[in-house]
């Protein structure tokens, strides 16, 4: 991009938001008076200034100004901000249904992910369906205890790998030791398979980099999300990355889920009991809700295990 064109875009940007605020001024719905109070917001930023570099901090400290329930102008998002454990469950308890969905960050609308998911996509009988198949054949009875055997084997080679390594007085990274026993760990539960044993060093931990990155990407603020008219450009390149780490992980999973289909081996593991759900369901459950399933069960199984050892 050459420096006319981004200055192009630039003076585009901020004619359309002095347009937008000029409007908002002399037009006020008097429906926005109804919400509740907060901190006077900026033009275009709004309140994100505030918030500074904790936010859980900034939040306590407005909430005993303004109260415990607030609004927040966060770019262009209105936000509504609720610090009474009271009100918290008048909310989310008493009125859970019509506040259940999330909201999704940009980047993870990458390979159209967010429609997928079992994490972001709101209560819909998709999303139902996604949970009944997780509960009766991802993690049944049946199909853990299928697997038990192995997962006690992982755990022993991390043993004995710790237990060689001190005898020999070398250096154990206990980081990397957990992380490659976690995933063999949910790779055999899946597919009866070590995804350690089956790539390089060099692989794993670009395995691990990209389990990593989807989390970073997923957790970091992003300025499409608060100016949701920026995603198209997206500025900060997240749902680039994003896009990138999906395809290297969809790639690794879609390729072992071929191999599978191909070999047709009987296996009592999760994969075979899903792609079995595909011949009795048909369209209600595809491959590549199988296969996008898998994404969400891997992040979320590696980076919650692996994040509870410390690096060093």
């Amino acid at each position: 991009m050459d420096y006319s064109t981004l200055l192009l875009l630039l003076s585009t940007f901020v004619c359309a938001s002095i347009l937008i605020f000029i409007h908002r001024l002399f037009n006020q719905n008097p429906e926005s008076t109804k919400l509740p109070p907060g901190p006077p917001p900026f033009p275009i930023i709004g309140n994100i200034l505030e918030l500074g570099k904790n936010p859980h901090k900034a939040l306590t400290k407005l909430s005993k100004i303004y109260g415990p329930i607030m609004t927040l102008k966060l770019g262009s998002i209105t936000t509504i901000v609720i610090s009474s454990p009271q009100i918290a469950k008048q909310v989310l308890h008493e009125n859970g249904k019509a506040f259940s969905s999330r909201t999704i960050p940009h980047s993870v609308n990458a390979l159209d992910h967010h429609k997928c998911s079992m994490v972001w996509l709101p209560p819909t009988l998709q999303w139902r369906n996604l949970r009944r198949v997780c509960a009766t054949k991802v993690f049944s009875p049946q199909v853990l205890e299928s697997t038990q055997i192995l997962r006690q084997q992982k755990v022993q080679q991390l043993l004995d790998f710790v237990k060689e390594r001190c005898k020999k007085g070398e250096v154990v990274d206990i980081s990397e030791a957990v992380f490659t026993t976690v995933l063999n760990s949910i790779s055999t539960t899946f597919f009866s398979m070590d995804l350690s044993h089956s790539t390089s060093d060099k692989s794993q931990q670009e395995f691990k980099d990209i389990i990593c990155g989807v989390m970073e990407e997923s957790g970091r603020p992003n300025v499409a999300d608060f100016f949701p008219i920026l995603q198209l450009l997206d500025p900060q390149r997240a749902h680039a990355r994003m896009t990138t780490y999906f395809k290297k992980l969809c790639e690794i999973i879609d390729g072992i889920i071929e191999e599978r289909m191909r070999s047709k081996v009987d296996s009592k593991d999760a994969l075979n009991s899903l792609l079995n759900n595909i011949e009795e369901s048909g369209p209600q459950f595809s491959r590549n809700e199988i296969l996008h399933l898998f994404l969400d069960l891997f992040i979320a199984g590696i980076d919650t295990t692996s994040n509870t050892t410390p690096e060093e």
